[in-house]
């Protein structure tokens, strides 16, 4: 009898512990290269995270005050001259925008920069809002009220 043509399939050979054993030290290695990814993350996150200065963070909050003084200053002589809506509407857009700029400075601190953020979101509202109502109207007076709750944030983080 002649051997065919193709080779003959070798016994079936019981599974070697070795093949345990590179599975096992794979599962530590990936375990051991996770903790290392995560801890490194951690560290470049803190790492990344920019620390200013006592004085850094004086100075941004000086130049907020003196801003939101500016504004709010604008804000109450244009809101408060008789026959003036238009004028009032502006001052309140750039009283906004003059907040927001300078809630914009990365060392300020958050509380200051959020009261200044709510406080222009308010005013750009309350713009909004404005077109064509008349005082006395309900939705005008509650942003009206807020404008002023939001103010009066401000006026306590900043002073007179």
């Amino acid at each position: 009898m002649t051997p065919p043509p193709w080779p003959t399939p070798s016994a079936a050979q019981p599974p070697r512990r070795t093949t345990a054993v590179f599975a096992a030290l794979a599962a530590l290695l990936s375990v051991a290269a996770l903790i290392v990814a995560i801890i490194s993350l951690t560290r470049s996150a803190d790492a990344s995270t920019p620390h200013y200065t006592a004085s850094q963070q004086a100075d941004a909050k000086k130049r907020l005050c003196d801003s939101y003084k500016l504004a709010a200053h604008a804000e109450h002589i244009e809101t408060n001259t008789p026959n003036n809506v238009a004028l009032g509407r502006l001052s309140a857009t750039n009283g906004a925008l003059i907040l927001e700029t300078a809630a914009a400075d990365p060392a300020l601190d958050p509380k200051y920069r959020d009261a200044a953020r709510a406080l222009a979101l308010t005013y750009q509202t309350l713009v909004a809002v404005a077109t064509g109502k008349d005082g006395g109207d309900p939705e005008l007076e509650a942003m009206v009220t807020d404008a002023n709750a939001k103010d009066r944030v401000m006026t306590e983080l900043c002073g007179d």
